[in-house]
């Protein structure tokens, strides 16, 4: 099913529909984009939280889209709680990630869920994007799988409420994305008066993500969520805190002190779910009063182009830089910096060469036919979509 706008298209698409193996938890995914908006190449998934299902979080989903991400809200296997099924009278503080990394990639780990690849978050997400790649190949939806059984991490923000931010959560430790966006989120056992060892323990994990990348938003007056251990015990150890200090979003404006804590403490009839949850959002004139907020947490994904040194490269192998007047038909440069995709392109001189991509910190690029210039002489620029454009740096 399709709802259009002026702007914005969304579908609701079945799970099953994209894998007939897909058994569990069979409510419909959310799917937007918005083909008016430049595109940030960047995919914002977003999960529910315990019970939850992709139609409780449209707003959120829209906001996203209209910023020009990508926007994906996943129906996943979510009906018990983690904190439930790894608290009291369980001190295990290995069960959390178990249990979570149980439900992101269906590898058996606990008998507590019971969770297959089929059914799995990974699962899920990979064959929507397949069904979205074919059904709307203008869409660029493809350029979020490296091949049709892996997730291209590299482009994706996760984000989630509760359970589903819990799951953001570990997944930012286990892969390196763009952004985690973590909703009243937090794994603490308060028999052992600890955080899960996920959490509380970086090194227990690949630590994928650094803690820059880590961003969220909770009530002082949570029910579920006791902010005062999320903020002092939680936060801290995601290493948000030295980002900024918390702010209170009430009283303050975008940018926020460019934190990445944030709360608020305004009156609500359900204070864990009105930070995000459609139903219990506050509105003014029909607008969530927190969307200002999610823009905030949405910003300033997309690196901006940077260059940040030249070595020059003889048969792949960095080497010192080559005398003045040499021919440059056997060297190439290698060009570090930030910001690099795929459609990066080197523009040597004011022309474009050829230019291989090798990350998001690196690229090649082919030096113009003729001699090597004296150092100082050449000017180096990178150009990438939408008339993005680097520093020019001389060498």
């Amino acid at each position: 099913m399709q709802a259009v706008n002026a702007q914005q298209q969304s579908f609701f698409i079945a799970p099953q529909t994209t894998d007939p193996n897909i058994s569990t938890n069979l409510n419909n995914h959310y799917v937007s984009i918005n083909r008016n908006i430049a595109p940030k190449n960047q995919l914002f998934v977003f999960f529910p939280g315990t019970g939850g299902v992709a139609f409780n979080y449209l707003e959120i989903n829209n906001t996203a889209a209209n910023l020009g991400f990508h926007a994906v809200n996943l129906t996943y296997p979510n009906d018990d709680a983690v904190n439930s099924l790894c608290g009291a009278p369980n001190i295990n503080l290995d069960c959390y990630a178990n249990v979570r990394l149980e439900t992101k990639d269906g590898t058996d780990r606990t008998p507590l869920v019971n969770i297959n690849r089929a059914n799995s978050i990974e699962n899920r997400l990979i064959k929507l994007l397949i069904h979205l790649r074919n059904q709307f190949p203008n869409d660029n939806w493809g350029q979020f799988l490296i091949n049709d059984s892996t997730l291209n991490w590299s482009k994706i923000i996760v984000s989630g409420h509760s359970q589903g931010g819990g799951h953001a959560g570990i997944i930012g430790r286990y892969h390196s994305v763009v952004r985690v966006v973590m909703f009243a989120a937090m794994d603490f056992n308060g028999l052992a008066n600890s955080p899960a060892n996920w959490i509380g323990v970086p090194t227990s994990t690949p630590n994928a993500s650094t803690p820059n990348k880590f961003w969220a938003f909770s009530h002082q007056r949570d029910e579920q969520v006791n902010f005062t251990l999320l903020s002092t015990r939680i936060w801290t150890a995601y290493g948000m805190t030295n980002h900024g200090e918390i702010v209170n979003v009430d009283s303050s404006a975008p940018s926020f002190n460019n934190t990445h804590s944030l709360t608020s403490n305004i009156e609500c009839d359900n204070f864990h779910g009105c930070i995000v949850a459609d139903a219990r959002l506050v509105r003014q004139n029909g607008v969530p009063v927190y969307k200002p907020v999610w823009e905030y947490l949405l910003s300033n994904t997309v690196a901006p182009l940077n260059i940040n040194s030249v070595q020059f490269l003889r048969l792949g192998a960095i080497v010192n830089r080559p005398q003045t007047g040499i021919s440059s038909k056997y060297y190439r440069i290698n060009i570090e910096g930030n910001g690099f995709d795929a459609n990066s392109k080197a523009v040597i001189n004011g022309s474009e060469t050829e230019t291989e991509f090798v990350s998001a910190n690196t690229l090649r690029a082919k030096l113009p036919a003729g001699k090597i210039g004296a150092v100082g002489r050449t000017t180096l620029q990178i150009r990438g979509l939408n008339g993005a454009i680097s520093n020019v740096l001389m060498f």
